[in-house]
């Protein structure tokens, strides 16, 4: 239901919540979608070697892409 809009996901390789597979498995059927709308740099997973937490590196510049928002940092 996201699509056409930017989809970003963060991974942490030590998050509990599912294990890496599962979440590119996952991810992979959201992106063939973008590619199948001849969209795929709009969609994107970052990982990082962490936990469940917000890294937001990737983050950043995917929505300095995307919003033209400029972070904080």
């Amino acid at each position: 239901m996201i699509a056409p809009r930017p989809f970003m996901v963060e991974r942490g390789h030590r998050d509990g919540v599912a294990p890496d597979e599962w979440i590119g498995y996952e991810f992979a059927k959201v992106k063939r979608t973008y590619d199948f709308l001849n969209l795929p740099d709009r969609v994107e997973i970052a990982y990082f070697n962490d936990g469940h937490m917000i890294d937001g590196r990737g983050t950043f510049a995917f929505l300095d892409r995307h919003l033209r928002w400029t972070s904080t940092r």
